[in-house]
């Protein structure tokens, strides 16, 4: 017998995804094709008979995963303010809690209003940055968001199952048809109606209410886009509160109503999921489509709004980057990965960022400076933390052939701003603090808006003089008392000595201040403002000096300074945990704090030189910081500031 069969070899190879300093294993794609196998067989030396024999085989295809900029939620700074589909609430909520959890400090706002309202927001009145959805934008939408200077871009974040569900008491319905729900959902006034052996009880109808993408999905799979049969239906109730209409089913048997698939599993035990034309939904029926009411989920925002509001962006990325590791627990389906790989595409195209497959290939490369062509000078001023890492930039960068002069006034975070916001006198401000919103407004109104640009981390020095023997260890509710209350050593530990204690400290201009009280005193300076023996100063050197002077003074001050007089000072643990690179960056040390530089769009268009000296800053100081006595900022905030900068530079 000879046997022809057409082989098809099949390969799979697993892809890993970076998301955010963690890698994610993507499974491949799997296709099932038909396959015709002709089979000879010669059964006489007179009779031939072909037999052609159907098989069905299955091919693992390799979709390659395209990886984003990695974020680190603790870098994002700002809000962001979402709304729309109900359905979609639960998994944005998902994503906002852990992006809270992993270090995010501002606030996304999340309201369950539906899809079509969401949009009305959106688009018409223009007061959020994302639009959550359970349905593809509508054509008289896109022409609203057009009206207030908004193109809305989409992004299909995962798959949703819409469950039919009736109460746990129901006995008699499992299955349903597409045409017997037509009949339930509009002119069947009993179950009996439906199929004589239900009972002749009058069906209760709960639904979403018609600005819910779920009711324009179900009217359009259902109604064939008619939504009149159905709110013309008796007994109907609708709510755009999901859980309204989970109460109502569940409390008669013989209710019945439909919202997405995560409800349903929050409710699995109080109600029965009805299986439609005989499949009921899972993974698999909603992936090859066997189940008939399965539908896309989406959020949307704008390129424009992405750019102005860098935190909408990483939310964004970040949302994409790990909806696939949250939605199965949220109780929907994963999108394919060619969906996702889309959404990410989509929003590096808004953000003009080149992306690709993979970890290795998940960084931003900024266009390359050549010193030796830039002329021009730059000024700038600010936090005399940031003030030893923008010098030995600028001495690089000299070094390197630039010819100008770059002006770096060390005079704290908050008169730097003063300087950038108000007068207007300086190209970059130097900050080792977030720019405060009374900033932001003071820039705007002599027509600024700041860019944030994160440069590294540096971990706050609190130190003693050499010849101090008895302080190597303080817990944060001790520096409160150091630095206010206390007169004595004695007063804080009965075994330190009854001496004064003398308190050395920056500025109250000064960034590093800002950020202590924060982070010791929250937020109110008038206790450590009130504290005895205090000398404040925005030169660190002074303090330095004062603090090097006695056995019994202390301060606080950029770890750099710490680094450049180890000889004369001792560093201290806070917590029992010394300040390192591993400790800074796990978060274990208490008192770690972003350094930023910020500069303007417009600055940098009219003065070629300064956006060149900001894209060599970015390009350069992870070489540069370990030597000047502080900490790289991690790859992602990193890669968002550089994304800032080619935002604001969209023509190089």
């Amino acid at each position: 017998m000879r046997l022809k069969i057409l082989a098809i070899l099949a390969f799979a190879l697993p892809l890993l995804m970076s998301a955010c300093g963690g890698s994610e294993t993507v499974e491949p794609e799997t296709i099932t094709e038909t396959v015709q196998i002709e089979v000879t067989r010669t059964v006489t030396e007179t009779e031939t008979v072909v037999e052609t024999v159907t098989e069905t085989e299955t091919i693992i295809e390799t979709v390659e995963v395209l990886a984003l900029p990695a974020v680190d939620p603790l870098a994002v700074t700002g809000d962001v303010v979402s709304a729309g589909s109900s359905t979609v609430f639960p998994l944005a909520e998902a994503i906002a809690e852990q992006f809270r959890n992993e270090g995010y400090a501002g606030n996304i706002t999340i309201d369950s209003i539906g899809s079509g309202a969401g949009f009305e927001r959106f688009c018409v009145a223009g007061e959020t940055d994302v639009s959550n959805a359970s349905r593809p934008i509508k054509d008289s939408e896109v022409e609203s968001c057009a009206a207030i200077g908004r193109t809305p871009i989409e992004f299909r974040v995962g798959t949703d199952a819409l469950a039919v569900t009736v109460s746990a008491e129901n006995d008699f319905v499992t299955d349903v048809t597409l045409e017997e729900l037509a009949a339930i959902f509009s002119t069947a006034e009993t179950w009996a109606d439906v199929r004589p052996e239900w009972p002749a009880e009058p069906i209760q109808r709960f639904i979403p209410g018609t600005d819910s993408g779920t009711f324009d999905y179900f009217v359009e799979e259902i109604f064939a886009e008619d939504e009149a049969p159905i709110l013309a239906a008796s007994n109907l109730q609708l709510s755009e509160d999901d859980n309204v209409l989970v109460q109502g089913i569940e409390g008669s048997p013989y209710a019945i109503g439909f919202f997405g698939y995560a409800y349903y599993q929050e409710n699995a035990e109080a109600l029965h999921i009805l299986n439609i034309n005989g499949v009921e939904p899972s993974a698999t029926s909603v992936e090859d489509g066997s189940y008939a009411l399965a539908r896309p989920l989406f959020i949307y925002s704008d390129a424009t709004i992405m750019q102005d509001k860098p935190q909408v962006a990483a939310y964004i990325n970040y949302f994409l980057s790990n909806v696939n590791g949250v939605i199965g627990e949220v109780g929907y389906f994963p999108s394919s990965v060619a969906a996702i790989n889309s959404a990410k595409q989509a929003w590096a195209d808004a953000q003009n960022v080149s992306i690709g497959g993979g970890a290795a290939e998940a960084g931003v490369t900024l266009p390359t400076v050549d010193p030796l062509a830039v002329t021009g000078d730059v000024v700038s001023a600010g936090s005399s933390t940031v003030f030893p890492l923008a010098e030995a930039i600028a001495e690089q960068f000299r070094n390197e052939g630039y010819a100008g002069n770059i002006t770096i006034d060390s005079i704290g975070s908050g008169a730097g701003f003063e300087r950038f916001c108000v007068a207007g006198e300086t190209d970059v401000s130097n900050a080792s603090r977030p720019i405060k919103d009374s900033e932001v407004e003071s820039c705007a109104a002599i027509g600024r808006t700041p860019i944030e640009f994160r440069v590294g981390t540096d971990a706050l020095a609190v130190t003693v003089s050499a010849e101090n023997d008895f302080v190597t260890d303080v817990t944060l509710e001790e520096l409160a008392a150091i630095f206010s209350t206390a007169e004595t050593w004695a007063d804080v530990r009965p075994e330190w000595p009854a001496e004064p204690i003398q308190r050395f400290i920056p500025g109250t201009d000064s960034g590093t201040f800002d950020y202590f009280v924060e982070e010791i005193f929250e937020e109110d300076e008038a206790p450590i403002l009130a504290a005895s023996n205090l000398q404040l100063s925005e030169d660190d050197n002074v303090l330095v000096q004062g603090i090097e002077g006695s056995p019994y003074a202390i301060g606080f001050f950029g770890y750099a300074y710490y680094q450049e007089n180890a000889e004369a000072l001792h560093i201290l643990n806070i917590n029992s945990v010394e300040p390192s690179a591993t400790s800074v960056e796990d978060g274990s040390y208490a008192l770690a704090r972003p350094l930023f530089i910020y500069s303007d769009a417009t600055i940098m268009q009219d003065k070629p030189q300064v956006a060149a000296y900001v894209n060599y800053f970015l390009s350069t100081v992870n070489d540069v910081i370990g030597e000047v006595g502080y900490f790289p900022s991690s790859e992602a905030a990193l890669n968002q500031s550089k994304v800032n900068w080619l935002n604001a530079n969209p023509a190089q």
